[in-house]
């Protein structure tokens, strides 16, 4: 019986946002103490944390035969698993001091609230894809760069706060712990350039599928998901263009973040209002 609880998805996504939680309570003592936190300890926790919540995606995924992305707490799940897997792939490479405590906050909210809200998890038929791969590539790209986006809001509000410590002339506590300014700016750049990309990418592989099936996509999810695609590219010009830096487009980048997480909740909903006799129709219009 034991064996067969600890198997189940839901309890693998409690367990690994429990580690999350565990991470960040972690990450929380240690300034409050005003001393760094044991960086191989937070990696061992958020590790722990993301192979349990692998684990909970794959066994999902099974039950489903599709990627697991058919319900709002799915989504969540798959955006705070994308952003712990970015975390592990930039953390290494850039060593940006305390993202680790501020991307275990992130993934403990979007993981452990998603499972607090019972309605979040509206079971589906299998196989919500319908056999199309372009839709289902589409789905998965369209979360992972909200992934992308949401270590993109990260970084910019360490920016903030950082940028903020220097001008009170405050070096002391969580500043001392943060990566300078430059570094941090350089950052969310190249997070914002990636994250349009992968977007990018995402809304030509829903393209394929809309160009054959106009009358199949709601037109909220249509604007919302432009929308939220023409907010980062305007970003990402201005940006290059050198016309939105520093504490702008930090705030930029913020904002659209926002957006981007509110407007995943009506299509969500539009989507589990759908009648399930006709899973074309569902597939047409999941996020």
């Amino acid at each position: 019986m034991l064996s067969e609880l600890v198997m189940t998805d839901r309890v693998a996504f409690v367990v690994g946002a429990l580690l999350y939680g565990l991470a960040f309570l972690l990450g929380l003592v240690a300034l409050l103490l005003r001393r760094p936190y044991s960086r191989p300890v937070m990696f061992t926790l958020l590790t722990a944390g993301f192979l349990l919540q692998t684990l909970g995606l794959k066994l999902r995924g099974a039950e489903i035969k599709a990627c697991p992305l058919g319900n709002t707490l799915e989504i969540a799940q798959f955006i705070s698993w994308s952003l712990v897997l970015l975390f592990f792939i930039i953390g290494p490479a850039f060593k940006l001091r305390l993202l680790g405590f501020f991307v275990a906050g992130m993934a403990v909210l979007m993981a452990g609230g998603s499972l607090l809200v019972p309605h979040w998890d509206r079971p589906y038929p299998p196989g919500i894809f319908g056999g199309n791969p372009w839709i289902e590539l589409h789905a998965a790209l369209a979360i992972f760069s909200y992934g992308v986006f949401a270590i993109l809001a990260l970084v910019s509000g360490m920016f903030l706060i950082q940028q903020h410590g220097l001008k009170k002339k405050q070096f002391k506590g969580m500043y001392q712990y943060l990566p300078s300014v430059q570094q941090l700016d350089l950052m969310a750049k190249r997070l914002l350039i990636t994250g349009v990309i992968v977007l990018t990418a995402a809304l030509l592989f829903g393209a394929v599928f809309w160009l054959n099936n106009p009358d199949l996509v709601p037109a909220f999810k249509l604007a919302a998901t432009c929308g939220i695609w023409l907010g980062y590219l305007a970003v990402t010009v201005l940006r290059m263009q050198k016309k939105l830096v520093t504490r702008r487009h930090a705030i930029a980048c913020i904002v659209l973040f926002l957006l981007a997480m509110g407007s995943l909740w009506p299509v969500q909903s539009g989507r589990d209002s759908a009648p399930t006799e006709a899973p074309e129709l569902r597939t047409a219009i999941l996020k």
